[in-house]
């Protein structure tokens, strides 16, 4: 990690005054070349990679081709070299590009990113009127760098605040999908939790990220579901047939889905995990008006918030938005997982770069990603003006 990772995570203080510019946190980032032969700053060249992806780039030719064909007044706010024999700004090539995205500390270009993203959601959100901010945090594998047997790749683990659709950090896990857990607590910890409510499926539902939680401020509802064999077992055998149901109905997309919560205060015996106030199940039954086939699902949770039911399985609900507003952008929109970018450090780069085009497009009011992007590219100046690059 950088010197500069306690300035890139902090976002307190922040005054109407300051300016947030990127490039700031950017220039943060250690260069990985020898000084000797360099033309290109990577500071620039980041610049230009965050603005070319927020243009709707997948590759790296895609981003040479952006810069290529970029004004001299876009090159001279991105800070590209000026030429004195030509006169002119020159933009790095595909294969600079390529060479830097490969080589960089990928994990200095996630903490720039997510720093930058945190502090203009300070800015531009307003004071939540008394409802508390809700992060999900979720995995997810980039799956072109997959082996031929669907094993291996690089698995990412991210926390976007749901209101928004902002990525406020991310973190690479090592080995499979299991070593989530252990990622869980360094990745939040880039995080201020203070009054958050923290979602999160049953892979974290363990007591030692109930106690991080409670001791940062913050909020928990997991899931519960067979890994957590004894408290799931003494769960089922709650007396949910008398604890009084609260449904809602909601129609779209082709189906209508009925969802049922029930929730009970802690018993006394059965329940050992660390500041429960409540437990609940969750069923759901959806019907496809298309086809007439329904489909049914009981789940049970545990939380220690004491808001009531429907705020519960709203909660649970909600937390899936980072699969939909994220997740599927990045592998439709962005087409992710198709990606022939595999070498070094390039796949988790990348998707730092388009976690901070989708994020900050949402912080903008877009919600369809793939129409803004397609607006964004038409003029070279507009993804400057999305990232605040003066």
């Amino acid at each position: 990690m950088p010197v500069g990772f306690d300035h890139l995570t902090r976002t307190d203080g922040v005054s109407d005054e300051d300016v947030f510019d990127l490039s700031d946190h950017l220039a943060l980032v250690p260069d990985p070349r020898k000084r000797r032969g360099v033309r290109h700053r990577l500071q620039s060249i980041l610049l230009i990679a965050a603005a070319a992806v927020c243009a709707g780039a997948r590759s790296f030719t895609a981003i040479g081709e952006w810069a290529a064909d970029a004004p001299q007044s876009v090159l001279a706010r991105l800070a590209t070299r000026l030429d004195p024999g030509q006169g002119r700004y020159v933009p790095p090539g595909e294969a600079t590009v390529r060479r830097i995205l490969q080589q960089v500390d990928a994990e200095a270009v996630d903490a720039a990113i997510c720093a930058w993203l945190q502090e203009r959601l300070t800015r531009l959100t307003p004071v939540a009127d008394g409802r508390a901010e809700v992060i999900a945090v979720d995995g997810k594998t980039v799956r072109g760098t997959c082996s031929p047997d669907g094993t291996g790749g690089v698995h990412l683990l991210g926390a976007m605040n749901r209101s928004t659709g902002t990525v406020l950090a991310q973190a690479e896990v090592s080995g499979s999908k299991g070593n989530e857990v252990h990622w869980f607590t360094r990745l939040l910890d880039r995080i201020d939790l203070t009054g958050v409510v923290v979602t999160a499926d049953a892979l974290h539902t363990t007591a030692n990220h109930a106690r991080y939680l409670a001791d940062r401020g913050a909020k928990y509802v997991f899931l519960v579901k067979g890994n957590r064999g004894y408290l799931h077992r003494n769960l089922l055998t709650l007396p949910w047939a008398d604890t009084e149901a609260h449904t809602t109905t909601n129609t779209g997309h082709g189906r209508t889905e009925h969802r049922t919560i029930r929730a009970l205060p802690v018993p006394d015996t059965g329940v050992k995990f660390p500041h429960t106030a409540q437990i609940f199940q969750l069923h759901r039954h959806v019907t496809y008006t298309a086809t007439g086939k329904t489909h049914t699902e009981t789940v049970l949770g545990i939380t220690n918030l004491t808001d009531p039911p429907p705020q519960i399985a709203q909660y649970v609900r909600d937390h899936w938005g980072i699969e939909n507003r994220l997740h599927w952008v990045r592998d439709v929109t962005y087409g992710e997982d198709t990606s022939r970018i595999r070498t070094g450090t390039a796949p988790r780069v990348m998707a730092g770069l388009r976690n901070l085009a989708i994020s900050t497009l949402r912080l903008a009011g877009h919600t369809n990603i793939a129409a803004a992007l397609r607006h964004t590219a038409r003029n070279h100046t507009r993804p400057l003006t999305l990232l605040n690059i003066p």
